[in-house]
């Protein structure tokens, strides 16, 4: 009796040993390797141990094979009978961060920020920039010498494209910026109080600037917390806004 209560004892003191090692790692990026794959998930070794990947949890052009290294966020732990369960995804935007982080020394020790950021996962993230430091361009410092940084992150990300824009606390050019690679004639009807904002665009870049599905214009609503109106010059002047 004395022993099972003592293997007792040693078997709990390891499951809280483990789940205070993975709840340090909550909100960080681990590289795994897969070991396992069945219908609806993928077992990878976390090192100290193993978890699912959910494939609801993968990037559409993911393609693992057993014994594949693959980076994954940990998104929550929790304490279950058995012990730790590490929950981990490849769509939450924090990925893009972490990875970030790790390809960009000047993001890592701070002189560069990631102050917004938005996510449509495996397809495209748009990710607003500032510099802490005058000397540095923030968007040549993240792309890296012909693309080399910037290529890094997109190949973790089994080729999500990557928008990067210049953040400003001039909501004019924040909202500009954001709406690259279309350009922009004006941002008026701005309601700092609301945040909501009309973008005026030439009449050959509307599409564009809305993209596809909306794409464009919803991640940067998502990137920058600004609700924006898109209208092209022509609607714009018709409507009076523009004259």
């Amino acid at each position: 009796m004395y022993k099972q209560r003592y293997n007792e004892i040693i078997v709990t003191h390891q499951k809280n040993n483990l789940f205070e090692y993975f709840k340090s790692k909550e909100n960080e990026m681990v590289r795994a390797r897969i070991i396992d794959v069945s219908p609806g998930s993928y077992r990878i070794d976390l090192e100290k141990d193993t978890t699912l990947l959910p494939k609801g949890e993968l990037l559409e052009n993911d393609n693992l094979h057993i014994g594949d290294f693959v980076n994954v966020y940990i998104t929550s732990v929790e304490m279950k009978p058995k012990g730790p369960k590490v929950y981990v995804s490849r769509k939450h935007p924090s990925l893009v961060i972490r990875l970030m982080e790790q390809n960009v020394p000047e993001i890592a020790d701070g002189t560069i920020e990631i102050v917004g950021i938005s996510r449509d996962p495996g397809d495209r993230a748009k990710v607003g920039v500032r510099s802490n430091d005058p000397n540095v361009d923030p968007i040549g410092a993240c792309v890296g010498e012909g693309g080399s940084r910037i290529r890094e992150v997109v190949t973790s990300l089994s080729g999500e494209k990557i928008d990067l824009f210049r953040w400003s606390d001039n909501e004019r050019e924040l909202i500009a910026n954001a709406l690259q690679p279309a350009d922009v004639v004006a941002i008026t009807e701005v309601n700092p109080t609301k945040k909501t904002a009309v973008a005026v665009v030439p009449d050959d870049q509307l599409s564009l600037a809305i993209g596809k599905l909306g794409q464009n214009v919803k991640l940067a609503v998502q990137a920058t917390g600004w609700s924006i109106d898109i209208k092209s010059e022509a609607m714009a002047a018709g409507e009076g806004i523009l004259y």
